[in-house]
Formats: C-alpha cells, sequence, structure tokens
C-alpha cells in the first residue's frame, strides 16, 4: 500500500507540472477551433497521465530491482568465483580481503549502471512526454515502444553488473570490464533479459535470478 501511495503521489506531483502547459478551456461563444483545443487538449492531458503513470512504474521497479543487486552482491560474487573453479579446474584459495573487494566493486557497478540507466530513461521517457503534448494520439501509440526500448536497456545493465563479476576474477579494471562488456552487449542483454523475467516471480524470483544468472553469466563469458 505504501508503495501504490508513493507511486500516486509522484504521478499527481509531475502531472501538477505538465498538465498547465496542455489545458485549454473554450469559451461559450467559441468556435470549431476552440472546441478542437479543447478536445486536443483533454486528450493531451490523459495521454501524459499515462505517460507518467508508465515512468513511475518503472523507476519503482528499477530501484527495486538495483537493491536486489546491491544486496546480493556478496552471494553473486562467491557464486561466481565457485562456478569460475569449476568450468576452469583451478581451485583458488579463499582470500576474505579479495571477497570484500568484489563485493564493493558489485556495488559499484550497480550503483554506476542504475545512474547511467535512469539518465537514459529519463531522455526517452521525457522525450515520449514531449511529443504527446504536441500529438496526444501518439502518446498512446509510442508507449509500447517505450516500454520495449527500457527493457532492453534495463536488461543490458542488469547483465552489465552479473558479468562483471566474472571480469573482476580476470583482474580486469573497471574501464577495461566496460569495454569488454560493451562488446559482448549481446550476452549482457540476454542474462539481463532472463534477470529481469525471472524477479517477475514474487518471493522466489530474487534467489532464482540470483542463481540463475549468476551462473549462467559466469559461465557463458568465460568461455568467450
Amino acid at each position: 500500500m505504501g508503495a501504490i501511495a508513493l507511486i500516486r503521489k509522484g504521478v499527481n506531483y509531475m502531472l501538477s507540472h505538465i498538465t498547465p502547459f496542455v489545458e485549454y478551456t473554450a469559451t461559450e461563444q467559441g468556435n470549431w477551433w476552440d472546441k478542437i483545443l479543447e478536445l486536443l487538449s483533454n486528450m493531451s492531458t490523459y495521454a501524459i497521465a499515462f505517460m507518467v503513470w508508465l515512468l513511475s512504474i518503472y523507476l519503482f521497479n528499477k530501484f527495486n530491482k538495483y537493491i536486489v543487486l546491491i544486496i546480493m552482491s556478496p552471494v553473486m560474487a562467491m557464486l561466481s568465483e565457485r562456478v569460475a573453479e569449476i568450468t576452469n579446474g583451478k581451485k583458488t584459495i579463499f582470500d576474505g580481503k579479495q571477497l570484500v573487494r568484489d563485493v564493493v566493486r558489485g556495488i559499484g557497478i550497480a550503483l554506476r549502471n542504475m545512474f547511467v540507466e535512469l539518465f537514459l530513461g529519463f531522455v526517452i521517457w521525457f522525450g515520449g512526454i514531449y511529443l504527446t503534448i504536441f500529438l496526444p494520439p501518439l502518446g498512446i501509440l509510442i508507449s509500447p515502444l517505450l516500454v520495449i526500448i527500457s527493457f532492453l536497456i534495463s536488461s543490458y545493465f542488469y547483465g552489465f553488473s552479473i558479468l562483471d563479476y566474472t571480469n573482476e576474477q580476470k583482474k580486469l579494471s573497471m574501464s577495461e570490464s566496460i569495454a569488454d562488456i560493451r562488446k559482448h552487449k549481446g550476452l549482457a542483454t540476454g542474462i539481463g533479459s532472463v534477470f529481469v523475467l525471472w524477479m517477475m516471480i514474487p518471493v522466489i524470483g530474487v534467489s532464482i535470478a540470483t542463481i540463475t544468472c549468476t551462473v549462467a553469466g559466469t559461465v557463458a563469458h568465460n568461455s568467450k
């Protein structure tokens, strides 16, 4: 209930700042052009409300998934290392300091990806809202396209966070890891999309997404 109330409050706040730009009321003696402008204004208001509602849901889910990545980073770091041992056949001596470095790096990567993704998300969604102000029907038509684009971007950055654990084991710096994962953006997007889909399952989705995607990402990336 608290999350729903927060989303509703965010939607109302954004609408209060956007709708004044599109409001138009025809006078009683208004001509046919005034009536058309009033109709377009009403269409814009509803279309913008729909777009802002989707944006609010998008942001809520975004923070939720990145919180999971941050909280589960110790588990993912250890699991990725263990999978690498099995696939490479090399025994790794446990190093507490290295594990801490892996966790800190994982959190740093997750935060970096979150801010970059949020920036891209705002550009895409506010671009869509801007178009909707002038062409109301377009808002309804492009909403599914914006959802698909946002899903692909999210999948890439989630997969990025997962694959970076393998690059940390290879002793790649953060900049080297970024360059490497860009070369394997298809793999990152595929792993991330599975992560997003698993996360849709209540309760057990977090565990399934974390384990399966970390294992799959480590095996696939080590084979590259």
